[in-house]
């Protein structure tokens, strides 16, 4: 087991923060190249990130920030100046990092491959550009190869007992035709004498013999220099061997001084900072009312049981309210409202607790809109508004897919090129918006441009051609298809969009979460998509209905009004059933019918709901009334069934289910479409 396993999870949860930091800043000091602010601290979170690296063990992660610095630190300097191809680079850095803390995260352990990353970042640092080959740095450096930190550390290390170390140049003679052969005699020789701990090429390439002629090694033995180049000047087909003792304790001690210098220079700042705060008055915290904001980290596991602990409180609050009720006795009365208060307010306190600002998710897309800016060889201005908006943790994980295919048919079929953009008296640079704000229990999260719009007869026509009958639809209804299943427009596949993919599975999530999503559209004016979310999915209000003999519950967020209906007052239209409200046509939902449910009341009231743009009316037996419930999943056969949300108690013990309206309408609605 990893000695550092008490570790990992503080060292996973500062990593992803100082990535995130690393992405943000990069795209700051792209904008603005002067900012030598941003620069400082892109240096100190790559230092950062390299000292945790190292602490922990993982030297390919060390090896990698290591050869960042040294780029960063010419540009830091002055000594070159920043500019998007050297960002680009520190980019594909970065996602390789997150490559190899996705991988020590599933415990493979520096499993992923650095050697191209860091062949360019050394050539960058060195000042010599982008060399031709490997074996032109081999020619130029010879024993100048830089020895990453947790090597030094290794060397460092096998000195005090008592080893030598190395670094050797091989080279192969001109007519050497089995190269790779050659070079696993070479490494197997010295295996057996002692420890490579570094090759360039890669062990792999030099066993497919994937070099020119000259291959280098760091090597750890106890043998002398000349008992080595023995040993390999007798294998066949070797040119010439070079050998050069390391000697890295002169820099390790340089190194420690420094480190001393600054840590003296610290404290004697901050004596003398002290020596000025003598003079200073007093602050007496406590009567000012002020006092230092303090937080710790909590395991989300503890915050998840947290919540299922109050939420089975309110349960049975539920049900003491519901046995008081029957008993009819004063006496239990006012420690029962004493205990809802107290349940209330833990209740409340737990929601606060775990929500989340949705910029966890909102705080990846600048880097991804900059990437699809170039691939799709576009001006493309991400503007971000409301990003501190929270969001219960539950819905914040799950939107991040649906908000990814957005801002990438945003920028692929909504952003248009240059040219166009000038044509039509346009800025050159494309407007993507994301934004999110609450109203009242929900969360509103807008994608907007301004770009070419949805052309609706594009959609009529690519409708009729998949046998999708549009008979009657107007220009509101035929943008609604584009959440068909594998509907799409586009007119070739790209590595972005057009797959046919996407959109259906983005409404289909959405609803899943209990919200909705509607699309606006004009064309040659741009597109906007308006999400709805409910602020929690653990504890919400319903309304409980009675479908036959049985009792469900429909989220109250989505209902609109309640009304009393007669048969008369649903009409029959071509296959399906509409209620008239305010002049306009409701389709009617029978419930009972699709759950299979005899009903068992002439009398009926219609539940209307509202789904995006687009209005229902569930037909129900009678109405119990409004209560607050908690949420519990369904597992097993009823969990695959979509026509619940999922499970909650009721005060008198009962399990009912939770009605997923979303998904009772959307089949609906595919009938009348397809």
């Amino acid at each position: 087991m990893d000695d550092n396993s008490k570790y990992r999870d503080l060292f996973f949860e500062e990593t992803d923060e100082y990535l995130q930091t690393l992405n943000d800043c990069l795209l700051q000091l792209e904008k603005d190249p002067e900012d030598l602010s941003v620069l400082d601290e892109i240096f100190r979170a790559a230092h950062t990130l390299k000292g945790m690296a190292a602490t922990m063990g993982y030297s390919t992660m060390s090896e990698l920030t290591h050869h960042m610095e040294s780029v960063l630190e010419l540009y830091r300097n002055g000594k070159q100046l920043i500019n998007s191809d050297i960002i680009s680079l520190i980019f594909k850095c970065l996602d390789r990092l997150s490559d190899i803390v996705e991988d020590i995260r599933e415990e493979n352990y520096d499993n992923i491959s650095i050697e191209d990353l860091v062949f360019e970042l050394s050539t960058i640092a060195k000042g010599e550009g982008n060399l031709s080959s490997f074996q032109d740095k081999v020619d130029k450096e010879s024993f100048n190869q830089e020895i990453g930190e947790t090597d030094k550390m290794i060397i460092h290390n096998a000195k005090e007992k008592g080893y030598n170390a190395y670094k050797m140049v091989v080279t192969l003679e001109d007519g050497c035709l089995l190269k790779g052969a050659r070079s696993f005699l070479v490494v197997n020789k010295l295996e057996q004498q002692g420890e490579i701990i570094h090759t360039e090429p890669t062990t792999e390439k030099l066993e497919e013999g994937d070099f020119d002629k000259s291959f280098y090694l760091v090597y750890l033995t106890k043998k002398k220099q000349e008992e080595i180049k023995n040993i390999i000047e007798d294998i066949s087909e070797i040119e010439k061997v070079e050998i050069e003792e390391i000697n890295i304790e002169e820099n390790l001690a340089i190194e420690t001084v420094i480190e001393e210098n600054d840590i003296k220079d610290e404290t004697e700042h901050v004596k003398v900072e002290q020596e000025k705060d003598k003079d200073k008055p007093k602050i007496d915290t406590k009567a000012s009312g002020h006092h230092v904001s303090q937080s710790i980290r909590v395991d989300i596991g503890k915050l998840d049981n947290f919540m299922n602990l109050v939420s089975e409180l309110v349960i049975y609050r539920t049900r003491l309210e519901d046995i008081a009720g029957k008993i009819n006795n004063l006496e239990i009365n006012e420690p029962l409202e004493q205990v809802a208060r107290i349940t209330s307010e833990l209740q409340d306190l737990v929601l606060k607790i775990r929500m989340e600002p949705v910029n966890v998710v909102f705080n990846r897309f600048p880097r991804m809109v900059r990437d699809l800016s170039k691939e799709l060889n576009k001006e493309i201005e991400l503007v971000i508004e409301g990003e501190e908006t929270e969001l219960d943790r539950t819905v914040v994980s799950e939107i991040g897919e649906p908000l990814i295919h957005l801002i990438r048919n945003a920028a692929d079929h909504g952003i248009e090129i240059v040219e166009t953009r000038k044509a039509l008296g346009k800025p050159e640079k494309g407007l993507i918006k994301l934004s999110a704000y609450q109203e009242g229990n929900r969360v509103v999260i807008t994608v907007s441009d301004d770009g070419k719009g949805i052309n609706p007869e594009a959609i009529r026509e690519s409708a009729i051609s998949k046998g999708i009958d549009v008979t009657g639809l107007g220009e509101k209804d035929l943008i609604q298809l584009i959440f068909h299943q594998g509907f799409s427009t586009a007119k070739k596949v790209t590595n972005v969009s057009g797959r046919g993919v996407g959109m259906d599975v983005v409404k289909q999530k959405i609803i899943s979460l209990g919200g909705s999503v509607e699309v606006h559209s004009e064309i040659n004016k741009g597109t906007e998509f308006i999400i709805k979310l409910p602020l929690t999915l653990s504890i919400i209000q319903s309304l409980m209905v009675k479908i036959g003999e049985h009792t469900f519950a429909v989220p109250l967020g989505i209902i609109d009004k309640v009304v009393k209906v007669e048969k008369d007052e649903i009409f029959k239209s071509h296959s399906s059933e509409v209620y008239m409200y305010r002049g306009k046509a409701i389709p009617v939902i029978r419930v009972n019918e699709k759950l299979s449910i005899e009903s068992t009341s002439e009398e009926k009231h219609i539940i209307l709901i509202q789904l995006g743009d687009m209005h229902y009316g569930l037909l129900v037996d009678g109405l119990i009334g409004q209560q607050e419930i908690v949420i519990k999943k369904l597992t097993g056969i009823p969990g695959k069934m979509k026509e619940y949300l999922g499970a909650t108690i009721l005060g008198n013990g009962d399990i009912t289910l939770i009605l997923d309206a979303g998904n009772l309408c959307s089949e609906r609605t595919v009938e009348k479409i397809g």
